[in-house]
C-alpha cells in the first residue's frame, strides 16, 4: 500500500523566522504560521473563522532566504511533510509536537509594499517595440 505525507498551506507568519546554524554550517530557520479557515456564520450572520497555528522548519538556502525576506505577518505558500518530534526540556519533562519540514515555498507578500508583486507585463505582439 502506498503512503503519502504532503502538506500544502497558505498562511501568515506568527513571528519573525529564527535562523541558526548547525556545527556543519547548515542554516536552520524556525517559524510559525497561522492558517485561517472559514467555518460558517454565527447567529448574527458574521463569518466564523477557525485559526490553525503550525510550526515550520526550513533547512539550507531556503532557511537563509526565508530569514532574510520574511517577517511576522508575511503571507507564504508552503509545501512540506508533517513530522512528529520529541525532546526533553531543561526541566527533564518530555515534550513533543507536530511540525512541517519545508520542501518548497513561495512568497505571497512583497518585502516592500511599493514593489510590484512580481507580475511583469509584456507588450502585445502588435505593439511596436522601441529597439
Amino acid at each position: 500500500m502506498a503512503n503519502l505525507n504532503k502538506v500544502m498551506l497558505i498562511g501568515n507568519l506568527t513571528r519573525d523566522p529564527e535562523l541558526r546554524y548547525t556545527p556543519a554550517g547548515l542554516g536552520v530557520a524556525s517559524f510559525g504560521i497561522a492558517v485561517n479557515t472559514p467555518i460558517g456564520r454565527d447567529e448574527e450572520g458574521n463569518r466564523k473563522v477557525e485559526t490553525l497555528f503550525v510550526d515550520v522548519v526550513a533547512f539550507g538556502k531556503q532557511a537563509e532566504v526565508i530569514a532574510e525576506y520574511l517577517k511576522k505577518g508575511s503571507l507564504i505558500y508552503l509545501e512540506g511533510r508533517l513530522r512528529y518530534r520529541t525532546w526533553e526540556d531543561p526541566s527533564g519533562n518530555k515534550r513533543s509536537k507536530h511540525e512541517i519540514v519545508l520542501s518548497n515555498f513561495q512568497f505571497l507578500t512583497t518585502r516592500d509594499k511599493d514593489q510590484v508583486s512580481g507580475v511583469v507585463e509584456t507588450p502585445d505582439e502588435d505593439e511596436d517595440i522601441p529597439f
